[in-house]
């Protein structure tokens, strides 16, 4: 029975190593049919199949297919079976293939097919036999099939090494076993499943800790330990972690299982490395704490611990430290080195997909790492092997699809799309470096210019990468990618500009016709408001003139029928109120002076003639020489009633009036009565 489990298993890691170095491309990676007749590398690195009529190009994954109408391609008159296939390049762009039938022209700019052949037939030389086997970029090989798709090989190097039965798995396994040497000689070693102790070797005596320190008994299994310093070390267990102080024989807590309590509480394996940082494997993660002394004098504080993102398998089994200070780590599906980058290594590195064992890994002295993954059997390798020793290239944009549907001016064009209308903004772009040899080493970062500013990083990938951008305003764009080898650094970028353009209703002629609206619609706003305002202050003014007509009327008419002269009914502002006052104070103290006329009442009151003819005329409707004769009136009427004993001579006499006859006339003529008569109906 054993031998055939050793059989079955040797059986299964030839059979991966054999894998490993050719991969078989077929109908699952998208070729058209499995009969690959003609195989052509492309300047960008991307390679050409022809499967017998029906065009694919690779895209770093797998292969799209390229449209090719055959009805509008050019036809031979005679079955070509001479010929085979064959192909020729016309400048750096245009690319001439010929099968048995038909001869077609392929675009390198737009990567589709042109089928303006005939005129150019005539100044074409002969082709090229397109061999059966070629070599890409990087040196690997791809041959076609006539049922089996493409076998591609790819370069050789050195490959890890699967061993059975050989002495360095016990090595390897011993470093699983709880056996830190102290730094006075003492040995911490395990005694079955949870109690530990101090082995001194010179009394061959085992000190057991569970005794001193009960809290030992309360966890499950007491899987490792990890020297911190001479004085402090770490138990880790399959529920939890403690310190240990191996001078006092104390125990403490273990800070940074807080945080790690979030993702598990089963730790595997611990590793500290030469710049002083531990490295936590457990079910559910691998973490780092940078300078972990900071553990030991910091122990009341929380402890930052970082969960390292990228791997392709999150239970960790062990950890191991290569002669350059490189973190790497066995897990439940292969093995994934850590620092300075991660990359998981598989079957095309060597690389079994198998659960390793914990903690069972270890650098030997010359440079080559040992991970046990069975009982019998374990992977060894130098690190170096597994280097690529590459650059990858600029990557390239292989698709694009917009609102989830292939862009028609792309499916891999070289040229920027067309600006897109304002609801074709949902955009994914796909874009590789076309690394055949080892596509799950490479790493991906994207942005897109205009919208962000920080990368998006993309770590699991074979050899494909997505970036999706959806509900994207209107306006300019770059989107941007890069890509890195394990070992390299980013590569140049790869650039496609794109545009979407606003709706109608957001453009900049619409925009201009909105400001021209809003002026239009404000100017007639305006304007309704300056008509309202104007019809408002004509609505006021004429009251105002109404009012003034008014008051001109009452004054005249007060002026008119009353004997007594007041200059507030006679004004209708202060202006002319004062003014009227001066003037009866002036006609007053000359009253009795029948030579007292226009202009000495105009000297009197500081006005010109002809500007006192106009205010008189404006309030009262009458000249000054009128107003001159009226006040004599009224104050000979006032006369006449209160001062019976004066006769009317002598009143025509106060009042500045030369003969009694023409006072008679003029009281007359205003009062409508002589000016006995007024005296008599006044008594």
């Amino acid at each position: 029975m054993k031998i055939k489990i050793l059989l079955t298993i040797s059986v299964m890691f030839c059979w991966m190593g054999v894998s490993a170095q050719t991969r078989q491309w077929g109908v699952q990676d998208g070729l058209p049919t499995g009969e690959v007749r003609q195989i052509i590398p492309l300047p960008n690195h991307q390679m050409l199949v022809n499967c017998e009529g029906a065009f694919c190009i690779s895209n770093g994954a797998g292969f799209l297919l390229v449209p090719c109408d055959w009805r509008q391609t050019y036809m031979l008159k005679h079955y070509a079976d001479s010929l085979g296939y064959g192909h020729q390049w016309q400048g750096d762009s245009l690319l001439w293939l010929h099968d048995f039938y038909r001869i077609y022209l392929f675009d390198m700019r737009t990567r589709s097919f042109r089928y303006d052949i005939e005129e150019r037939l005539r100044s074409l030389g002969k082709f090229t036999p397109s061999p059966e086997t070629v070599t890409d970029w990087q040196g690997g090989t791809w041959t076609g099939t006539l049922g089996n798709g493409i076998a591609y090989t790819p370069p050789q190097r050195q490959m890890p090494e699967i061993l059975e039965n050989d002495p360095l798995i016990g090595k390897a396994r011993g470093f699983s076993e709880l056996n830190v040497r102290l730094a006075d000689g003492r040995l911490l070693q395990r005694r079955g499943l949870n109690k530990i102790g101090y082995f001194l070797p010179e009394t061959n005596r085992f000190d057991t800790l569970n005794v001193r320190l009960p809290q030992l008994n309360g966890y499950r299994n007491i899987v490792g330990a990890c020297a911190l310093s001479r004085q402090w070390v770490i138990l880790y267990t399959q529920n939890g972690a403690c310190m240990l102080n191996t001078k006092a024989d104390t125990l403490a807590a273990f800070k940074p299982a807080e945080s790690i309590g979030e993702y598990s509480d089963k730790y595997n394996c611990m590793l500290l490395d030469a710049k002083g940082n531990l490295w936590i494997g457990t079910q559910n993660g691998l973490f780092l704490i940078h300078n972990s002394q900071f553990i030991i004098h910091n122990s009341q504080i929380e402890i930052d611990c970082e969960r390292v993102t990228g791997l392709a398998n999150n239970c960790i089994r062990s950890l191991v430290m290569d002669a350059q200070g490189n973190i790497w780590t066995g897990t439940a599906c292969g093995i994934s080195r850590i620092t300075p980058t991660v990359v998981n290594y598989g079957e095309d590195d060597g690389i079994p997909p198998v659960s390793m064992m914990e903690r069972a890994a270890c650098l030997m002295d010359d440079g080559r790492l040992v991970f046990v993954h069975h009982s019998t059997a374990a992977t060894v390798f130098r690190p170096e092997w597994m280097s690529d020793g590459s650059q990858p290239c600029i990557p390239v944009l292989t698709a694009m699809y917009v609102n989830g549907l292939p862009e028609p001016s792309t499916p891999c064009s070289l040229y920027p799309p067309l600006p897109m209308s304002f609801d074709k903004n949902y955009l994914t772009f796909q874009f590789s470096s076309l690394d055949y040899a080892h596509p799950s080493h490479i790493r991906y970062r994207y942005r897109l210019h205009g919208l962000e500013d920080g990368w998006h990083t993309v770590d699991e990938t074979i050899g494909l990468a997505e970036a999706d951008y959806k509900a994207l305003p209107p306006g300019k764009y770059i989107f941007e990618a890069q890509a890195a080898s394990a070992d390299g650094e980013w590569s140049e970028t790869l650039t496609v500009p794109v545009t979407i353009r606003p709706p109608f209703w957001l453009t900049w002629w619409a925009k201009l016709c909105y400001v021209l609206v809003a002026l239009m619609g404000l100017m007639g706003l305006m304007a309704y408001y300056l008509k309202k305002k104007k019809a408002a202050l004509v609505r006021e003014n004429d009251n105002r003139v109404n009012q003034l007509f008014e008051m001109r009327e009452e004054a005249r008419h007060q002026f008119a029928n009353n004997t007594n002269v007041d200059p507030k009914k006679i004004g209708v502002n202060p202006e002319e109120e004062v003014l009227v006052a001066k003037l009866l104070n002036a006609i007053e103290a000359h009253i009795a002076d029948e030579d007292y006329g226009v202009d000495q009442l105009a000297s009197d009151v500081a006005l010109s003639r002809t500007n006192l003819y106009s205010k008189l005329r404006n309030m009262l409707g009458i000249s000054p020489a009128d107003f001159i004769r009226n006040v004599r009136l009224k104050r000979a009427a006032q006369l006449l009633t209160v001062a019976p004993s004066l006769s009317v001579n002598e009143v025509s006499t106060r009042v500045g009036f030369g003969t009694a006859r023409n006072f008679s006339t003029q009281f007359k003529k205003m009062f409508g009565v002589l000016p006995s008569d007024y005296r008599s109906s006044k008594e």
